[in-house]
């Protein structure tokens, strides 16, 4: 088995520094899980940790979502009521970003923590273009249509976006032309926005939105909004 301080899970260890007993507290037994971010872009992570105690049963324990920086850590917390120690032949089982980042399961054994089975998500989803929405009534408003969307995913936390903008009827309303896109998370938050414009649209342009770098994975988007302003 290998320690789960020496894994590493795209970029991405885990370690847990600290098992605290707290007497007076409500929730006595307190664990500190180090996540250490080495890549070169911040990542957003949440951990559930699972607690099978051989003594206790199992307590479950989530921590709220947190944005990582590059080649930096944070300290998850979390305590529990009930337990008063760690004991060799405890498990526990960590779900990050609900299994779509990795999945984990450990024994306590000689005081240390050993993975007895994992599973990394390695691949990630590199078709998008169902996840594309405009608006035809805001594009006709605007004299537009948007089409043919192209999106390239770059890499787990990067794409890359093309459209086509083509006025309607042949007929150019106004010389600039401002598009926008949103993009969204699993909890409908806005997690990447940017605005592009041409200031001499003469009735078809190809607009190209460069390479966006997402805090969170491909797999964890659920719409991707392009819609024109004014």
């Amino acid at each position: 088995m290998e320690l789960l301080k020496d894994k590493l899970y795209n970029g991405i260890s885990f370690e847990i520094i600290k098992e605290e007993y707290r007497a007076g507290y409500s929730s006595p037994f307190r664990l500190l899980l180090r996540v250490t971010n080495f890549n070169d872009q911040k990542k957003k992570i949440q951990v559930r940790l699972d607690y099978i105690s051989i003594k206790y049963g199992l307590k479950k324990v989530w921590a709220p979502q947190e944005i990582i920086p590059d080649n930096t850590f944070f300290d998850f917390d979390y305590t529990y009521e009930e337990i008063t120690q760690a004991y060799d032949g405890d498990r526990i089982e960590l779900e990050i970003n609900e299994g779509r980042f990795a999945s984990i399961r450990l024994i306590r054994e000689r005081g240390q923590w050993w993975i007895t089975e994992s599973k990394e998500r390695s691949t990630y989803n590199r078709s998008l273009k169902s996840k594309i929405e405009h608006f035809e009534a805001i594009e006709e408003q605007s004299g537009i249509t948007l089409q043919n969307f192209s999106v390239k995913v770059e890499d787990e936390n990067s794409l890359d976006l093309f459209c086509e903008v083509l006025s309607l009827d042949g007929k150019v309303k106004e010389s600039r032309i401002t598009i926008e896109v949103a993009i969204y998370d699993s909890d409908n938050d806005i997690v990447f926005f940017r605005s592009l414009s041409s200031s001499d649209f003469k009735g078809f342009e190809v607009f190209h939105f460069g390479t966006m770098k997402l805090d969170i994975t491909v797999d964890e988007i659920s719409k991707i909004r392009i819609y024109p302003t004014r």
